[in-house]
């Protein structure tokens, strides 16, 4: 039992980091540009990674197939370089609280994704989640206005956190198709690797490697991005599946959206409207249906 308590706090750890992720943005954008906060990031995280990858199984444990290493490029463009330089731009328009709201379509799209490149099925209550959290999406973009929607005068900001969201769920249905023995390690260290590269080859090139100014408060908000939101969580997270399963553990991203949302309200005194709020009920509403019908699935085809 105390393994278990032990591990759910270890998942309400991980979440707690990541929806810490669009907070961090939000305090970095008026410092560093997206593709320098990007880069960076990405740059120490790769780096940790693969030295703790080296130490523990030598040359060895960082080797990767070709098939594998293709798939991880692919994976480091979508998922690391256009996805975080995209959200840390999206940052600069729109609150830390909507960013993360907006953030917890994720499993739906990524529901989409698997159903139209990988032919993952899903029954008609699958199907009633996505929509009711896509409606959910709908509603916090547009502040439940109807005019914004029929005139598409949404937030710009706003709308580069939604194909950031696309853009990771296509990354995690890439990640289907690597081998079942790579290990999840390599996975981020590599990607993060690819995105990095990116984000200083373009950079350079545009002049987009930009310092605005550096106080304390970035150093921190740097560091909580890189190593815990990118390495602490992403350990804690595979240990306490590793302990509950991934049925149980998947239930708490739930969690990420509303510490993203709690952050932004008590570090940097934002408000959400109640059409936010509604919005972000309806999308937390789609995920517990979504999810409530794969593990029906699951039961019922034993």
């Amino acid at each position: 039992m105390a393994s278990k308590s032990k591990a759910y706090f270890y998942l309400v750890l991980a979440c707690f980091f990541w929806g810490a992720t669009p907070l961090c943005g939000r305090i970095l954008k008026d410092s560093l540009s997206p593709m320098l906060i990007t880069g960076a990031r990405f740059t120490l995280v790769s780096l940790i990674l693969f030295a703790f990858l080296f130490f523990k199984g030598g040359v060895k444990s960082i080797k990767v197939s070709l098939h594998d290493f293709k798939l991880l490029i692919l994976m480091g463009v979508l998922g690391i370089f256009l996805h975080n330089t995209l959200l840390f731009e999206g940052l600069k328009y729109t609150t830390a609280s909507n960013a993360a709201l907006i953030e917890s379509i994720g499993p739906a799209v990524t529901s989409v994704c698997a159903f139209l490149f990988i032919g993952e099925r899903l029954s008609k209550y699958g199907w009633l989640g996505i929509l009711i959290s896509l409606i959910g999406a709908v509603i916090i973009v547009s502040k439940g206005s109807l005019k914004v929607i029929t005139q598409f005068e949404f937030n710009y900001g706003e709308l580069l956190v939604v194909t950031c969201e696309i853009l990771w769920s296509v990354y995690v249905v890439i990640s289907y198709r690597l081998s079942p023995n790579i290990n999840a390690l390599s996975v981020t260290a590599y990607t993060a690797l690819v995105g990095a590269f990116l984000c200083f080859v373009f950079g350079c090139f545009g002049n987009l490697l930009i310092v605005y100014k550096i106080e304390f408060i970035d150093i921190v908000s740097f560091l909580v991005l890189s190593l815990f939101a990118g390495i602490v969580a992403f350990a804690s997270w595979n240990f306490a599946i590793s302990k509950v399963g991934a049925s149980k553990g998947g239930i708490f991203v739930y969690l990420i959206p509303l510490f993203g949302a709690a952050l932004g309200f008590v570090v940097l005194g934002e408000t959400l409207i109640k059409e936010e709020i509604i919005g972000a009920m309806f999308v937390i509403l789609g995920m517990i249906v979504s999810v409530r019908a794969k593990l029906t699935n699951k039961v019922n085809s034993k």
